[in-house]
């Protein structure tokens, strides 16, 4: 793609010339990562023969890897080396070896366009906000609605943002690769577990690193794992990331014996990509592996409260976003400062009728 004319207020007209290299800085949420990847195929549609690598912190990284829409890959390290805004201008610098043409940034923050100034792109690309419109060349406005950005998808938010560079893409499916090494480790881990080769279960993601305001009830969950048992004969496993090990041992102890704990032995994050996408249906909160789910049309349940739904309201077809409006939400806090009704008056009875609409009938065993 040659002569690339640019769609915002920034006083450059045009592009002259094809990007050879591009830099794109993915949100370190590990959802909106994979929100992103419809943005990350878009780019490679766009400039089948620039180099593009990807800026992403450990988790990211190892979540998204494999993508054939990425060339390059680098890690950043926020909780070392990186730390701080001294620390990702250092990662600036060392993401100058990439020569990029264009340096995109997908997240709002300051640090972003910080990292893409010291990389010393010919073209910094991401949304105008007033902090860091210095720091970039184009920079269109999103959509606002008051003082707030119009919730809409994700998804559709970084393709807009790549159109002012002329990418005009409005694929919004998103998109895992699995390694053959990640689909042995992911049996070898459901065989440490108890679950069979064949065995069909279901999964539960109770946590949210987000904060607690996330959270629905362990006995809301503990009673969904029984029914599900109950309906369909599946055993769910109970997934948890690090520090949700005590929760996830207190859902599956109230769930008894249809519940398999992994606390004592959480599955790696990149392995719930080969995991979920044999699960028959996960139930979760609204979080991140909820989009890896979704990556691989696995069903999901979706416990929401806090948040929006309009922010993740795009790839649908196979998920049922169970929530109730309440006067003081959305709030998009992490922590609730009043009662948390907007969970605790979800039940497991509007979980399990939210799944038997999404599954085809199932024997029960």
């Amino acid at each position: 793609m040659c002569g690339v004319t640019v769609r915002s207020e920034t006083g450059l007209d045009a592009l002259d010339g094809c990007f050879q290299s591009i830099v794109i800085r993915l949100p370190n949420w590990v959802g909106d990562a994979v929100m992103a990847t419809p943005a990350l195929r878009a780019l490679r549609r766009a400039f089948p023969r620039a180099a593009i690598s990807a800026a992403a912190t450990g988790p990211v990284v190892r979540l998204l890897q494999g993508s054939r829409s990425v060339d390059r890959w680098f890690a950043l390290e926020p909780k070392g080396r990186h730390g701080g805004l001294l620390g990702w201008w250092r990662a600036g610098r060392e993401l100058r070896r990439f020569a990029p043409d264009l340096f995109v940034v997908l997240p709002h923050s300051l640090s972003g366009a910080l990292l893409a100034t010291a990389a010393r792109p010919r073209v910094r690309l991401g949304y105008w906000t007033r902090e860091r419109f210095a720091f970039l060349d184009v920079k269109p406005r999103a959509a606002m609605a008051g003082r707030r950005r119009l919730p809409i998808p994700m998804t559709r938010l970084y393709l807009d943002l790549l159109r002012a560079v002329g990418v005009e893409d409005g694929d919004e499916r998103l998109e895992l690769e699995i390694s053959r090494e990640e689909e042995e480790r992911a049996d070898a881990a459901l065989a440490r577990l108890g679950v069979g080769r064949d065995e069909p279960f279901a999964a539960a993601s109770p946590g949210a690193s987000f904060g607690s305001s996330k959270h629905w009830t362990v006995e809301g969950f503990a009673d969904t794992v029984r029914g599900l048992h109950a309906r369909h004969g599946w055993r769910t496993l109970v997934l948890c990331g690090p520090g949700e090990e005590e929760l996830a041992r207190s859902i599956a102890r109230a769930a008894g014996p249809p519940a398999v704990d992994t606390a004592a032995a959480p599955i790696a994050l990149e392995l719930l990509k080969p995991v979920l996408r044999r699960a028959r249906l996960l139930v979760t909160t609204d979080t991140g592996p909820r989009h890896v789910a979704t990556a691989f049309r696995t069903p999901v349940v979706v416990l929401m409260g806090p948040t929006d739904p309009r922010h993740t309201a795009s790839n649908l077809e196979r998920t049922r976003v169970v929530r109730v409006d309440v006067e003081c939400g959305p709030c998009h806090l992490k922590t609730c400062p009043l009662d948390h009704r907007c969970m605790t008056s979800l039940t497991a009875a509007d979980a399990l009728s939210a799944a038997e609409s999404l599954l085809e009938p199932v024997a029960a065993v």
